[in-house]
């Protein structure tokens, strides 16, 4: 009811029937003055699209913050900077992040509108080196995706099944705690 029942650091149970808001940088500071334990927060939030059509947020609505697209139409599409995934101004990063291997999360469908969801495990010298963006494309259109993107990638690429998690996660400590994830429910 709008109402905050707990504050603090990332982690732990979600209340019964509640909602968590978390928060990185500003939004994190902005969080920690106004989520009061015991106030009303009330939020209000819209969403646009590309067009700058507010998205009706209903019940069937899903919400990933992903990207760059990895595969528009069975093409290769990718296009980071565009997308805002990486900075142009910062060669570095986006060197280190989209054309080295590393760790990817991704998610496509095929010509039937199937959900694929693969997992690349990398930073695993004998294991597995990860994948390019490139290369995550590539291996997308080789497992029948038409349109694909790329959800996340490094330390949180994790996949589980029956909450057993079955790849192999490239963070020295095991699976790492992350703030979203996908799920496919039954």
């Amino acid at each position: 009811h709008g109402r905050v029942v707990g504050a603090g650091t990332f982690g732990g149970p979600v209340p019964a029937g509640g909602r968590v808001l978390q928060g990185i940088g500003t939004a994190a500071t902005w969080l920690g003055a106004h989520a009061v334990v015991g106030r009303r927060l009330t939020i209000d939030e819209r969403v646009r699209d590309s067009a700058g059509r507010t998205v009706p947020l209903t019940g069937g609505t899903g919400i990933v913050s992903a990207g760059p697209i990895l595969l528009r139409d069975g093409k290769v599409a990718i296009d980071a900077a565009t997308e805002g995934v990486i900075d142009p101004a910062d060669l570095s990063f986006g060197y280190a992040w989209a054309e080295q291997r590393q760790p990817r999360t991704l998610a496509g469908t095929d010509a039937r509108g199937r959900l694929i969801l693969v997992t690349v495990d990398g930073r695993q010298p004998g294991v597995s080196e990860g994948a390019t963006l490139e290369e995550a494309a590539r291996l997308m259109r080789g497992l029948g995706a038409i349109n694909a993107l790329n959800l996340d990638g490094g330390g949180s690429t994790a996949m589980a099944v029956d909450g057993n998690v079955v790849n192999k996660t490239s963070d020295a400590t095991g699976e790492r705690p992350v703030g979203d994830t996908v799920q496919v429910i039954p």
